[in-house]
């Protein structure tokens, strides 16, 4: 048996706020922004919106991309809905999953949320290939969605810049090809530096230690990266793309240095999304994909990091 990715869709809010469009009393530019994250704007829900509905709009449009990548897969096929998210509709339950289930009208499918914050998709990806194997399932729908606007301190301008609102998705299919399109997974937690980014309990906002996270982040980015390519035998010359979280373009370039690759294959797409947490990989397999970057055949590595302390990532064959 083989698990694949045959489909992928993103949605994001309808609201967009440019750099220059954010509160005065923030006291920040677009200037500054951008040349400190590379962030231009960022898509803030409002009414009728949240990270359900995104995700429902995201699966929506992945069931699409596979129908026009001839695979006609109707919702009452899906066996699993894996859902990430750090903003759940409801806190407690039900789960997102349980929603986007209902939504979809996808009657036969298991679901559930997964928290691992920004490295959710990760895992969720991971934890949708073993079960389809495990338990001999056809279809899973792996899901990121975020409506961070809802935890973010909009008075704190170290942290309210940096994220953004969306949704992104994946149809994973379970065939009999001979084929093994995913290659290793590397996964890990470090809760000593659960205090670096958390969600606070009592006002249930963000807060963040931005330096601490940054040093995590590139430290962690570039283990992820070369774990990967030791564990298959990968040189960067087999690779065509890496695929990394869009928390801040810096990190991602601080990377790319240390491992002395190129970073004409790290994509950044943080401009025009900002920080979307777990739903900032599936959002740019998406983009990608549409816009003809992300082909048939390349060999690529995801890699994510977060909240926790969590991190990710994993190979595959697109």
């Amino acid at each position: 048996m083989s698990v694949k990715i045959i489909g992928v869709g993103k949605a994001l809010p309808r609201k967009k706020i440019l750099n220059s469009e954010l509160p005065e009393e923030l006291n920040t530019s677009d200037e500054w922004i951008r040349s400190h994250t590379g962030i231009g704007s960022r898509y803030i829900c409002s009414e009728n919106e949240n990270s359900a509905v995104l995700g429902v709009k995201a699966a929506e449009a992945a069931l699409a991309n596979a129908k026009s990548n001839g695979f006609f897969v109707n919702s009452e096929q899906i066996d699993l809905i894996v859902c990430s998210t750090a903003v759940p509709v409801h806190w407690g339950f039900p789960s997102n999953a349980c929603l986007i289930q209902q939504s979809l009208c996808a009657d036969n499918a298991a679901g559930f949320d997964v928290s691992a914050a920004c490295s959710g998709f990760i895992y969720g990806l991971q934890t949708g290939r073993a079960l389809l194997n495990q338990m001999n399932w056809k279809y899973a729908l792996v899901i990121g969605t975020e409506e961070l606007s809802r935890i973010v301190n909009w008075k704190d301008r170290s942290s309210c810049i940096l994220f953004g609102d969306g949704a992104g998705a994946v149809l994973l299919e379970n065939s009999e090809e001979n084929t093994e399109h995913f290659g290793s997974f590397v996964l890990g937690t470090d809760g000593k530096g659960a205090e670096v980014l958390y969600l606070g309990t009592d006002d249930i906002l963000i807060h963040m230690d931005g330096h601490a996270v940054y040093n995590f982040a590139v430290k962690k980015m570039v283990e992820i990266i070369q774990t990967l390519m030791e564990k298959d035998n990968l040189s960067i010359d087999d690779i065509d793309l890496i695929i990394c979280h869009q928390a801040n373009e810096r990190i991602i370039q601080a990377a790319a240095k240390r491992l002395n690759y190129p970073l004409e294959k790290f994509p950044i797409l943080i401009e025009e999304y900002a920080n979307t947490s777990s739903a900032s990989i599936p959002i740019s397999l998406t983009d990608l994909s549409e816009n003809g970057i992300l082909k048939h055949g390349m060999k690529i590595l995801l890699a994510g990091f977060g909240a926790g302390l969590t991190w990710g990532g994993c190979s595959l064959t697109w």
